[in-house]
């Protein structure tokens, strides 16, 4: 955090913890939750803070799926999201299939400038269909 020139407060680094060592999607509310038993009394309007200045400083990334709340996680780069409609876990595919969709963005956007990309994809997951642990080229995030 202090290299991206966030000042650390105990709130920002209980947060940052969680978000990096799960590698999961958390609404501002289950933020809370898992940080409260460090931090009790937190705020959701200091969580929410905290998450913002994570985002502008580019170390968290905001997610809304359709009908859902906000997710935030720690992954700065653009990304696609894969949804299991049997099992509502979020996946990620390889980061080379972002990669992707983001150049050929860049070769055919008339000169638009991206610099955010959400995609999300409903299916079945591997598990869900009944084909084992995770799909090919997938992991969940």
């Amino acid at each position: 955090m202090h290299e991206r020139g966030v000042r650390v407060t105990p709130q920002r680094a209980h947060i940052w913890r969680v978000l990096v060592e799960t590698g999961d999607h958390f609404t501002a509310e289950g933020i809370r939750e898992r940080v409260g038993g460090f931090l009790p009394g937190l705020e959701l309007s200091t969580v929410y803070r905290s998450l913002e200045a994570l985002r502008a400083a580019g170390l968290v990334s905001e997610s809304r799926l359709p009908g859902e709340p906000k997710v935030f996680e720690a992954r700065p780069a653009s990304h696609p999201h894969l949804v299991c409609d049997g099992c509502d876990r979020i996946l990620h595919p390889d980061p080379e299939v972002g990669r992707r969709m983001m150049e050929a963005l860049d070769a055919d956007a008339g000169g638009f400038v991206v610099r955010e990309l959400h995609v999300m994809a409903r299916g079945i997951c591997a598990e869900c269909a009944g084909g084992g642990e995770g799909a090919a080229g997938s992991s969940m995030a």
